[in-house]
Order: structure tokens, then C-alpha cells, then sequence
């Protein structure tokens, strides 16, 4: 009796435990907000700043406003203070958490203070100069640590030789589709709400980010070589816009991850912040227009014109003019064009899109296009028939976005078959498939499907 009743809890538990695993499948319910630098690791300085200071202020906010909405979600800081965190040991700290999304906070600099702007980087090879130089600066903090030269966790790397860079080029993540989502859906957040250069999003061999197990991206909210752009980051007004951004950026994230409605009515409590279309109290002036330069001279210079009216959320007097709130915007270094891919069999469709982002501006009244598929690969590279990546997938089809190529199998109508198709891929070995919808061509949100199909 005593054995059968044994039998039966363990039994209990197991279901539990499946059950439980299922409940948790494609939702996000721990987050590790990472406040760059620390401690005797100051980061980037400006005149009047520190890097590690600002970023672990924007942080706690982020966290604090997480809280607030999302009580549902677990926050985990790799700081909460001034300290050394190794970045070995941040990267650690989330997988063990087994965390559904990574976030560093950073403040990019350059050697004049001229460049502005925002990007956020997500794990890859670095597609310029620029680029590789933001990921050396980023890792730098490896050289600091005592005894990094025999730590295992780093493998003999050397931030600042080319060769050691050699070990990211077989750099295989399973979660760069997701990083690049939620990388793009921040830069969109930015390009609303914050007028200065959009950057856009990128990919850099940044340690941090190879580390880690799950969707991660690395942001730098401003130039702190840049004495306005400081003076913004270090203001109540700049750190709760720019916090509300990537704020915002997350509801995207995981209401698309979880195919639910982002929430509207939102509990927004920071020092500084007015919400959207509030009135200045000191109107603005016509300003000349302004030629900013690029870090690189590889990169072209761009104009941007400032409009004789404007209509922000905070005090003009305390916010530079190369930040302020505004629709418009101006790439410095846009993302990659995307190319016209060419169709190969066994490659049944081919969709190619220029949105980070699922895009829901489409007519309601149009289901006919729409459709559910199993998102299940991402490569640097164009993958040929039979490839060892595709792990015997037959029947595919990809898109493009920001030069990545994504693999999808599957077109469903019912959103049940294609759940069962992303059983049969996550059996092959894709454990991170999901699923994705399309309205004519379009990516657009589970959400958004679901409202088109009445289901």
C-alpha cells in the first residue's frame, strides 16, 4: 500500500512538472537587467559622468517600472550597487536563473564629441569598423579583472586582438531571431519617443551577449562623449524618456513572445516623466539645421532639421536639441539592405521584409493572406538544400531582416496545426522553434492573427 501510494505522488509530481513546463512554454517571466560596468570599472567618461553611474540608475527605473506592470515577471539585476561584476559572471548569473531575456544598459562614447545617437547590438559578427570597435570597448572590462589570463570562462580571450575574435565566427545562437526582435522593437521605442540619431540595430562580437543562453541585446541609450547627450542622460527628464522606451520596447516583446494584447493602462511613477502629448512650458526655437558626424569616416554625415514647433513630453530648457521627442529620424549607420533572395527548391516560398518588427498596420478586413508558420533557424548565410543546419527539414521557406536569414516550415490557417508542427521541429533539435504569423507577405503579430481569423 505504502509503495502504491508512493507511486501515485511521484506520479502527481510529474504531471506537475510537465505541467508546469507547458504553462511556462513561450511566455517571459524572468528578466536580468544588466547596469554596465561597476565598481573599479568605470566605462566610458564624460565631462561631468560616469558610465557605470548612469547606466545603473536607468537600471533600477527599468526595474522599478517592470515591477509596477508586470507583476507576473521576475527581475534579477547583475548590480544593484556600485560594484565589479565580471562580465563571465553576469552572462552565469542569467543562465542559472534560466532567464527568458537578457538586457545590458551601456552609454556609448567616441574620441570627439560630436557623434550622438542610440543602437542597440545583439550577438554576431561585426559587419564594419565601427562596430568591432563598440564590442572592444564593451569587453574591455575582461582586462581588468585579476587573473582573467587563467580563467576558464574565457578561454585565452584578448579583447584587443584581432585573432581572438576568431572564436565568435562559429558562433551558432539559437536565440538571435528573438534578440533581433526585441532589438528592433527598442529602436523603434527610441525613433518615438527621443529625437537624436537613430543608429539602428547591429550585430558585434560582444562577450556578455555570446554568453548568454537565451534572447539577449546590449543597448547604448546615448553618447556620453558628447556634452549634450550627457547632460540628457544625467537629467530626470532623459532617464525616465529613455527608460519608458526600453520600457515599452519589453510590453512588445513579451505580449508578442505570448500572443496577448500589450496593456495600455500603465503605472508609470519615475521623476521627470510626462506622458505623451503633454504641453511645454517653454515653447522652442528655429534652429538651424545641424550636420552630425558619423565615428567613422565610413560612414556618411547626415542632416537633420530641426522644425520651428514642437510638442514634447518634458521641459525644453533641460533637454538637448539633439534629443528631443520626434518621429523623424536620420540614420547614420542604417541596417544592412536587404537583398532580393533567389529562390531555390527545396525552398517553397520566399518572404522578404525590411521590418525589425512584426508589422499590425494592416487591414482588418484582409484575412484572406494570413497565416501561421514554425519559426525554427536563423544563419549569417544562405543555407543550401540539404545543409547539416536544417537537421533534414525539407520543406522550408525563409525571410530576411537585417541581412539574417530566417527559416520557417509550415502554412497553417489553424493555429493548432502549426503548433504541432513546431512539436515535430523541437523534436528534430530546433528547441527554440516558434511559432510566427504573416498577413500577405507581412510579419505581423500572434495577436494581430488571431483578431484577423476571428479566433
Amino acid at each position: 500500500m505504502k509503495r502504491l501510494l508512493a507511486l501515485f505522488i511521484a506520479l502527481v509530481c510529474i504531471n506537475s512538472m510537465v505541467f508546469c513546463q507547458k504553462k511556462n512554454a513561450g511566455q517571459v517571466r524572468t528578466i536580468v537587467i544588466d547596469a554596465g560596468h561597476g565598481g573599479d570599472k568605470p566605462g566610458a567618461v564624460g565631462k561631468k559622468s560616469q558610465e557605470k553611474t548612469l547606466t545603473l540608475q536607468m537600471a533600477l527605473k527599468l526595474g522599478k517600472l517592470i515591477e509596477d506592470n508586470c507583476p507576473d515577471v521576475k527581475i534579477i539585476y547583475t548590480r544593484t550597487t556600485d560594484v565589479d561584476v565580471a562580465l563571465a559572471e553576469r552572462a552565469r548569473l542569467a543562465n542559472k536563473a534560466k532567464a527568458d531575456l537578457f538586457l545590458s544598459i551601456h552609454c556609448n562614447s567616441w574620441t570627439n564629441p560630436t557623434p550622438t545617437g542610440v543602437e542597440t547590438y545583439v550577438m554576431g559578427l561585426s559587419q564594419s569598423k565601427a562596430n568591432m570597435e563598440v564590442a572592444k570597448k564593451e569587453n574591455a572590462d575582461i582586462l581588468l579583472e585579476k587573473g582573467y589570463k587563467d580563467n576558464s570562462d574565457y578561454q585565452g580571450f584578448d579583447p584587443n586582438s584581432p585573432e581572438s575574435y576568431v572564436m565568435f565566427a562559429m558562433y551558432q545562437n539559437a536565440y538571435l531571431d528573438k534578440s533581433l526582435d526585441f532589438a528592433g522593437m527598442i529602436q523603434e521605442q527610441y525613433k518615438s519617443n527621443i529625437k537624436t540619431i537613430n543608429r539602428g540595430v547591429k550585430q558585434a562580437e560582444i562577450f556578455v551577449l555570446y554568453k548568454t543562453a537565451m534572447p539577449a541585446v546590449l543597448t547604448e541609450v546615448g553618447f556620453i562623449s558628447n556634452p549634450e547627450e550627457e547632460q540628457y542622460m544625467m537629467s530626470d527628464e532623459g532617464q525616465a524618456t529613455i527608460v519608458v522606451s526600453i520600457f515599452k520596447a519589453f510590453l512588445n516583446y513579451k505580449s508578442t513572445v505570448e500572443g496577448t494584447k500589450v496593456p495600455t493602462d500603465l503605472k508609470i511613477d519615475l521623476k521627470g516623466y510626462k506622458a505623451k502629448g503633454t504641453k511645454n512650458s517653454t515653447p522652442t526655437k528655429e534652429t538651424p539645421k545641424k550636420t552630425i558626424e558619423s565615428p567613422t569616416t565610413e560612414q556618411a554625415n547626415s542632416t537633420v532639421e530641426e522644425p520651428t514647433e514642437k510638442k514634447t513630453e518634458i521641459p525644453v530648457a533641460s533637454i538637448p536639441s539633439t534629443m528631443l521627442p520626434s518621429t523623424a529620424q536620420t540614420d547614420v549607420e542604417p541596417p544592412l539592405a536587404i537583398p532580393e533572395p533567389e529562390i531555390k527548391e527545396p525552398v517553397k516560398a520566399v518572404v522578404t521584409t525590411t521590418e525589425d518588427t512584426p508589422d499590425d498596420r494592416v487591414p482588418a478586413a484582409d484575412a484572406s493572406g494570413v497565416e501561421y508558420r514554425v519559426q525554427f533557424l536563423s544563419s549569417n548565410k544562405e543555407l543550401k538544400e540539404g545543409a547539416r543546419e536544417l537537421k533534414g527539414v525539407k520543406e522550408y521557406s525563409y525571410y530576411m531582416q537585417n541581412g539574417v536569414y530566417r527559416y520557417t516550415t509550415g502554412n497553417f490557417k489553424d493555429v493548432k496545426a502549426a503548433v504541432k508542427r513546431q512539436k515535430e521541429i523541437r523534436e528534430l533539435g530546433f528547441k527554440d522553434a516558434f511559432i510566427v504569423a504573416f498577413n500577405n507577405g507581412n510579419r505581423i503579430s500572434l495577436q494581430m492573427a488571431k483578431e484577423l481569423l476571428g479566433q
